[in-house]
């Protein structure tokens, strides 16, 4: 057997990361309501850029994260409803490097439109721009 090598590590990792990618995808859609996309395809293709869409998108992640036990309550901010908000008491660093680093993160809040991704904790606050996936800190403004 041949050691892995740099580059085939690299390709490992980046095809684990797009499967946790679908994986996250997958079930964000299946927390969707059935009323909402029935609805919506029946009146016209879904519109991946809409307010319904996000607000589809910032029920599912609250659901998703209260399932998984941690106290969050999340909505949607700003004039085109593309501010997304998570109040999210006790987060600890690895919540936050992790959902960062997710696809949902990524590459769904970017296909959704939305433009910034702010977290806070009480007494500190993330703010992630979504475009530039870029994080910064600061003590929360309460």
């Amino acid at each position: 057997m041949h050691p892995m090598t740099e580059t085939s590590f690299s390709h490992f990792r980046a095809k684990a990361a797009s499967s946790l990618g679908l994986a996250i995808c997958l079930t964000i859609t299946a927390l969707v309501p059935a009323s909402l996309v029935h609805a919506q395809s029946t009146v016209a293709p879904l519109r991946t850029r809409s307010m319904e869409a996000r607000s589809a998108f910032a029920t599912a992640i609250e659901n998703q994260l209260r399932q998984a036990g941690k106290d969050t309550r999340v909505q949607l901010d700003g004039d085109q409803r593309d501010v997304l908000r998570i109040d999210w008491q006790k987060v600890s660093r690895r919540d936050l490097h992790a959902f960062f680093n997710s696809a949902t993160a990524n590459d769904q809040a970017e296909l959704l439109g939305l433009r910034t991704i702010v977290v806070s904790s009480g007494a500190q606050r993330w703010d992630y721009n979504v475009a530039r996936q870029s994080l910064v800190w600061s003590p929360s403004q309460q």
